[in-house]
């Protein structure tokens, strides 16, 4: 093999995509099912105009008005462990004005092909639900709709080029009549944005990967991986090795730990999500909505609605906190005339967080073939085959690109002993896209 994808998510799946198009002969390797964990529940965004870094200025004091509030947001379980505190003073120190605009600028930089690599799937023929009917953000008082309005003009500053329409009380309710009065001051509409089914999404990469003769294994558990005579073996246990050219984590919030041996320092911690899905919703809206005030997505689906949001920081347990599930439901109940919540599925998973906001997308420096694509935060499906399209020529070339500068995971500091470096040859395979000039 030429190269192995750790990670069955939308990332994972949409790096394999871009590497196998290339003409590489790839494997996946999920430790469960695919598409099992952060890609099963969540609102499926693809919303270039929404890719600001969660740690901005303002965000450390907003956290200590919710602290009290189990409901909130955004909830920080107060932690002594080594790592979240380090993690949090990192965190801390993003929220500077000059962390925050260099974040910005990098993910809008990248955000600007997202919907072209999305429009690469659909031609390539991938299936997946996918919706153009842009993004409608909602908010209960003028306050909110103003504060948004100026994130999103920063946005454009940085080089979004979607429309960015500041709506009245009034223009909100006639775009979408699912909207109950009481819960609207004013909007903006955004109507560039997308959203897909990520259920659909995971789905539809499989299949066509699994069409290219790609190797797709789920239940197959990496516990280490092992740099032999310039070549990568990764060990599954209850199994034989397996040895390849270039390995590529994108094990999402557990990637630290396939990774800490080899001297990689990737500050992680899951940021728990949590949603509600109505499979027969009585009331489907005719857009997605971004409840501002709740931060809560609204995402409507061919035979289903789902709410998702909040960020809960420090727990490790994957159990549903009811209090956390209410707070969704009960914004949904504000916001939107006759929804019910009744027969919904609920569902709760982990973020991949960096403290600094950016994902970690790159070769390791000093571990030739080793790579990682993790940390996206809530820009997973948002990202992904962009992740893939970036980080695919660099694995079958060996040269860092530019473009993934800002997102190195070297930029945590690295301790890895630098191996003699193998010679890089061809990779196998063909394709008329194969090459990474053709790629770019």
């Amino acid at each position: 093999m030429d190269v192995a994808v750790v990670g069955g998510g939308v990332v994972g799946l949409s790096v394999a995509e871009a590497l196998a198009r290339r003409g590489a002969e790839v494997v996946v390797l999920d430790a469960g099912a695919f598409g099992a964990g952060a890609s099963a529940g969540n609102a499926g965004w693809v919303t270039p105009a929404l890719t600001a870094p969660v740690p901005a200025p303002g965000t450390m004091r907003q956290a200590a008005r919710w602290a009290l509030d189990p409901a909130s947001p955004l909830l920080v379980r107060p932690s002594l462990r080594p790592d979240f505190l380090r993690w949090s003073l990192r965190f801390w120190r993003s929220t500077s004005d000059a962390g925050y605009a260099a974040g910005m600028t990098a993910l809008t930089a990248l955000a600007t092909r997202i919907l072209d690599d999305y429009d690469r799937l659909e031609d390539l023929g991938v299936a997946f639900e996918h919706h153009r009917d842009g993004l409608l953000c909602v908010g209960r008082s003028a306050h909110a709709v103003a504060e948004e309005l100026a994130t999103l003009r920063e946005t454009a500053g940085c080089g979004y080029a979607g429309a960015i329409e500041p709506l009245s009380r009034d223009e909100v309710l006639a775009q979408e009549p699912a909207l109950q009065a009481s819960a609207v001051a004013g909007g903006i509409r955004l109507p560039a944005e997308r959203h897909v089914r990520p259920e659909s999404l995971v789905r539809g990469l499989a299949a066509h990967l699994r069409g290219r003769g790609v190797a797709l294994h789920e239940g197959a558990r990496v516990d280490r991986l092992e740099a032999v005579r310039g070549r990568w073996r990764v060990h599954l246990p209850g199994a034989g090795p397996l040895d390849v050219d270039n390995v590529v984590v994108a094990t999402g919030w557990e990637s630290a730990a396939l990774l800490a041996p080899h001297g990689v320092r990737l500050p992680m911690q899951g940021g728990k999500g949590y949603s509600v899905t109505v499979p027969a919703p009585s009331l489907v809206p005719r857009s997605p909505i971004y409840l501002l005030e709740d931060k809560v997505a609204v995402s409507p689906y061919e035979g289903g609605l789902r709410l998702a949001g909040t960020m809960e920081l420090g727990s490790r347990s994957s159990d549903l906190n009811d209090r956390r599930v209410g707070a969704i439901e009960a914004a949904g109940e504000r916001a939107l005339g006759d929804w019910s919540a009744a027969g919904a599925q609920r569902w709760a998973g982990f973020r991949p967080m960096l403290p600094d906001g950016l994902p970690a997308i790159g070769p390791v420096p000093g571990r030739p073939g080793l790579h990682v694509a993790t940390g996206h935060a809530m820009l997973g499906v948002t990202l992904g085959p962009t992740t893939g399209e970036v980080l695919a020529p660099t694995v079958l070339d060996g040269r860092p690109s530019l473009e993934l500068a800002p997102f190195s995971p070297a930029r945590f500091g690295n301790r890895a002993v630098p191996l003699r470096r193998r010679r890089r040859g061809a990779v196998r395979g063909g394709g008329a896209d194969r090459p990474a000039a053709a790629a770019r």
